[in-house]
Order: C-alpha cells, then sequence, then structure tokens
C-alpha cells in the first residue's frame, strides 16, 4: 500500500523526524485502522559510509524494518524497530559504492504495509580501509571480528565481516585507540589514548551507538587522572544501564637506593575504578597498597608501571578477577570492599599464590593477557610466554579448586606453526564450544578460532598498510545489537 508521491520517496536528508501515533481515546472509530507510511528516505551516514539512516512518518505502527537489496544479492532486512525508533532506523553491513533498493515494512498486528521503493548508492571507503581485510581463506563460522587499527594518526574502530572485509567502522581522526569491545547493550566502546599503561597521557573512553554517535564519555578521576587503554566494561542491572569499570593509574615519586635503584624515581601505579550510573566515581582497589615495584617480574624497558593490570572479567559472584602482567598473577578482587579474595600467581610470580598449578607441562603462566571467567567458573586466559623455556604463546584454560587450592590445566592451544605474541593477545570461548584467539603483534598478527580438540575451524592473518597492532581480536554475534558469539 502506497500513500505517498513517488518524489518524495527519493529525498536524501537527514531530518529530525516525530512518530505520529493515534491519540488514545474511548471511540476507536477515530484510530487509523491501518498503518500508514507519510513518508521514508534514506540519507548517507556521516560517520560510517557502509551504514545510511532511514527516516519515516508512520501513523498506527507497531513495528517497522527497512528491507534491501542490490542486482546480485537477495533480500536483507535490519531488525523491527518499535517505539521511539519507529522512525529513524539504521542500516549497517552495506557494501562500499553499490547502489540498493530499499522499502520500508510497517505492521500493525498481522497487517504489513510496504513503501514505494527508494534507491541508495553507498559512498567509497577510504584507502586504508579498503585495503584492510583478514585474509581467510574460509568463511568465518558466523558472526564478525573485532579490532582496533590505525593509520597516518587516526584510530578506527573497526569489525570485518565473514569474508575479512570491513563492514562497519568509525573513525576518531588524531587519535590512538587499544581496547574495544561490543557491550552487552549492543553498543561499542574505545579507550582513547596514547599510553601504554604508564604514560602520564590524559585520555578517555567512549560508548558509541550503531549509527557512530557518541553516547558516553568516560574520563579517570583527579586522584588517577590518567586512564588506562586496556579494559573498559559496562555494567548493567536488569537491563538497565549501572555504570562503569576501568583502569586509571598515578604516579608517585619512589625511593628505590635500599634495592639498588636511584633515590629518586617516578613509578606508575593502577587503580580499579567504579563509576556508577550517575557518573560518580570511586576507588574500589589500589595496586599502592598490595604490590611494590620488587615484584616487577615482566619489566619493559621504558616503562616504569610495576603492576600493569590488562584485563578485568566478572566473576560468576559479581566479583572482580584481573589480569597482572608484570606480577605473572591473577586476583579476585572483591567488588565491595576491594580485599583480594584469592592470588593465583605463576612459579615465575614473587607473590604467594592460593593454587598450585597442576597438570600443566610449562607449569604456570608468563606475561599473560586477556584472563577470562568462563560459565563453569573455569579460568581462559592468553599466556604470552615470555619466561617460557622457549618463547611460544598459547591460549589455555584452568580449574580452580578453592577448597584444594589447586588450577588444574584443562586444555591449551598452540598455534602450528608456533606463534609468539610478545605484548597483547586475546581469548574468547564461543558458544559452540570453540575458542577464538587473537594473536595480534608482529610479525604474525592473526586471529584463529579451534575446536576443543585443537582443529583449526578458522584461521586468517591481517592484511592492511603500514605496521597494525590490534590490541585484541573478539568476535561478536551482530551489528545490530549484543548476541553472544
Amino acid at each position: 500500500m502506497n500513500t505517498f508521491a513517488p518524489s518524495a520517496v527519493r529525498t536524501c536528508a537527514f531530518a529530525a523526524l516525530a512518530v505520529v501515533l493515534a491519540a488514545c481515546g474511548d471511540d476507536s472509530s477515530t484510530r487509523p485502522r491501518t498503518v500508514a507510511v507519510r513518508s521514508f528516505s534514506v540519507a548517507a551516514n556521516e560517520n560510517n559510509v557502509l551504514s545510511a539512516i532511514a527516516t519515516a512518518d508512520l501513523r498506527n505502527a507497531d513495528s517497522a524494518r527497512v528491507v534491501y537489496w542490490t542486482g546480485s544479492e537477495g533480500k536483507q532486512a535490519t531488525p523491527f524497530a518499535g517505539d521511539s525508533s519507529l522512525g529513524r532506523i539504521v542500516i549497517v553491513g552495506l557494501h562500499p559504492g553499490t547502489r540498493y533498493d530499499m522499502v520500508l515494512e510497517a505492521v500493525k498486528g498481522g497487517t504489513t504495509t510496504t513503501s514505494d521503493t527508494v534507491e541508495f548508492t553507498t559512498g567509497a571507503l577510504d584507502s586504508f580501509l579498503a585495503a584492510s581485510h583478514l585474509a581467510g581463506t574460509t568463511p568465518l563460522s558466523g558472526g564478525y571480528v573485532m579490532a582496533a587499527l590505525g593509520n597516518a594518526g587516526n584510530a578506527y574502530v573497526a569489525v570485518f565481516d565473514s569474508t575479512g572485509n570491513v563492514a562497519w567502522y568509525r573513525t576518531f581522526p588524531g587519535e590512538s585507540l587499544a581496547e574495544t569491545k561490543q557491550q552487552a547493550n549492543g553498543d561499542f566502546t574505545a579507550v582513547l589514548s596514547t599510553t601504554h599503561g604508564d604514560a602520564p597521557v590524559i585520555g578517555r573512553a567512549v560508548e558509541i551507538a550503531l549509527d557512530g554517535r557518541i553516547v558516553r564519555t568516560f574520563l579517570a578521576p583527579p586522584s588517577s587522572p590518567y586512564i588506562d587503554d586496556h579494559e573498559l566494561l559496562l555494567l548493567f542491572r536488569n537491563g538497565a544501564y549501572d555504570g562503569a569499570l576501568m583502569l586509571a593509574y598515578n604516579q608517585r615519586h619512589v625511593d628505590l637506593s635500599s634495592s639498588g635503584g636511584p633515590a629518586d624515581t617516578v613509578l606508575t601505579g593502577h587503580q580499579i575504578i567504579r563509576e556508577d550510573a550517575t557518573g560518580v566515581q570511586h576507588t574500589v582497589f589500589d595496586a599502592w597498597d598490595h604490590f611494590g615495584n620488587s615484584q616487577n617480574v615482566e619489566p619493559v624497558n621504558g616503562q616504569v608501571d610495576f603492576d600493569h593490570p590488562n584485563s578485568m572479567s566478572l566473576d560468576l559472584d559479581g566479583n572482580y578477577v584481573v589480569s597482572w602482567r608484570d606480577l605473572d598473577a591473577i586476583t579476585k578482587i572483591d567488588a565491595t570492599t576491594g580485599a583480594i579474595i584469592w592470588t593465583l600467581a605463576s612459579p615465575l610470580s614473587e607473590l604467594t599464590s592460593d593454587f598450585t598449578i597442576v597438570g600443566d607441562p610449562l607449569n604456570g603462566f608468563s606475561a599473560q593477557h586477556s584472563v577470562r571467567v568462563l560459565g563453569n567458573g573455569d579460568l581462559l586466559l592468553f599466556d604470552n610466554g615470555t619466561r617460557h623455556s622457549t618463547a611460544i604463546s598459547r591460549a589455555v584454560e584452568y580449574k580452580l579448586d578453592t577448597a584444594a587450592h589447586t588450577a588444574s590445566m584443562v586444555w591449551q592451544y598452540t598455534h602450528s606453526p608456533p606463534v609468539y605474541t610478545q605484548f597483547t593477545g586475546s581469548v574468547q570461548r564461543l558458544q559452540n564450544g570453540n575458542t577464538f584467539i587473537g594473536w595480534p603483534w608482529t610479525p604474525d598478527v592473526r586471529a584463529t578460532e579451534v575446536t576443543s580438540t585443537g582443529e583449526v575451524v578458522w584461521d586468517a592473518p591481517l592484511v592492511s598498510q603500514g605496521v597494525q597492532l590490534p590490541y585484541r581480536f573478539t568476535k561478536i554475534g551482530s551489528l545490530y545489537g549484543y548476541v553472544a558469539p
């Protein structure tokens, strides 16, 4: 059913749009009995040439979606939108420089009204993104892959589709970023900073909507003025936004003469910062109160942080599990009191471990990253392996027995041929039981998906201009909202 002139629907312009709904009343005869599509137009998204913004003036619709197709591809559709999203629908995952036909489908009860067809042509990707892809020999087993890229002083949050091509992105001109992910509400986040976790650099983190708009900005508190770029978690309670968890740090002048060091040197220590839904921040945990420079067993030349936290994960009971790279240790921290509940330390660590590692041929981990709590309570982590007898990286899983005080290795995977990821690295357990692993360090920057038996189902190096060292590769289930991958 078409209710508007074809010339009106081909207008490609952004417009503020109110969705007009029938007024409530006792006389049902005054309400529209069918959906009325008064206008429908599609415009470019200024944040992403692989996206478009559809706007519509509707009456009496419960939900609506955009259906689109090309001459060579079948029909695809956005999810149905309702409530306040009815009049503005974001379309993502389009191909660059491609002409699409699009229609709006508006639904009331069991009745669907379809608009006239609108033509829309996407723009061209910039040369950097056009040349960036994951060069897998087989398609990804569903979902997308997310990573941070950089070129000519610009930062990109990039999402690759199952064929390895860029499907979504957000550019931050003149900035650098490390940690980026899709959060539980479907939005993306990025920590924008030039720090490696030790330099006095004021950075920020942002929450990004599907259309590329900045929803929230996060800054470190005055007491710990430097936001760390390794992890940001958005928190939710009963589906509502409940704040954020971030890493931050401050610096102190320290006398190290008793251990043969300088009498006055600057060191960096980290804090876990909890921000509530109103923006109020407090320090949950301060590394200065628990660790010291003498316990740094993974020093990096030129870096002055003795602890170097690089991941946080929520345990099944809501407390925090934190990876400390330079300490070769993982701690569980009480989310309310900040007390250390337990410590899992490698035999290479100077910290006392509450667990004995058993069944591990390498007898523990070294300079680890990306520690994740699995649904069964196990710990999955990326073992960089810097201090193993042969420096080779792997993914490894431990089952903790808090009564017996053991950490039993139950699974591991080493790439073939072996890959050594000196810094960074990521692991992720998927819904199908496979493990998604990022090896994001030169000279072999790649991502791999393997089964529980170690069979490789997907393996792809990153092809891009310049030297790319994304902090992580993570898999996401959908662009339109959070779907467990």
